[in-house]
């Protein structure tokens, strides 16, 4: 009767743990909370890519501010004040076209274009881009880029 008894408890909490198992919620925790979500920016045809705390964490996310500093290329008669970034914030389209993340905001992130002047060891001197002191992604662009554009296998 014992071994008969313990059998029919067994059997209950597994049906019990089952059942409670089976009444999930029918959405995934990450639809309920997406780590990123890409936004149309009315007005132009830009998306900001929003991550979530935890998302940005992962990522690493890293970022440095515009610069203006005068520079003298080699060859050149006098310096220019020219707007400089990390070489690593700098990000190539498809077409060849040059461009940067900004952040206007902890963990949004807007793709901006840039003219590069030149390379020089590891940061990239600017002949237009966002405005001096604008936080552009260092660490975690490609992710971004990957996020913005979803690419879907056909």
């Amino acid at each position: 009767m014992q071994k008969t008894s313990r059998w029919v408890v067994g059997l209950l909490i597994m049906a019990a743990l089952m059942s409670a198992c089976s009444k999930s919620s029918s959405k995934s925790p990450s639809e309920e909370n997406p780590a990123a979500k890409v936004e149309q920016i009315e007005g132009t045809d830009l998306t900001r890519v929003i991550l979530s705390v935890d998302a940005a964490k992962r990522l690493d996310v890293q970022t440095a501010p515009i610069r203006e500093e005068q520079v003298t290329r080699k060859g050149a008669a006098a310096p220019q004040l020219r707007k400089i970034i990390p070489y690593a914030a700098v990000l190539y389209g498809v077409e060849g076209d040059a461009f940067v993340y900004t952040s206007p905001k902890p963990e949004t992130f807007v793709r901006a274009p840039i003219k590069i002047d030149y390379i020089e060891g590891d940061r990239a001197i600017l002949l237009d881009g966002p405005a001096s002191g604008t936080a552009v992604v260092t660490v975690g662009a490609a992710e971004l880029f990957g996020t913005e554009f979803v690419f879907e296998e056909k």
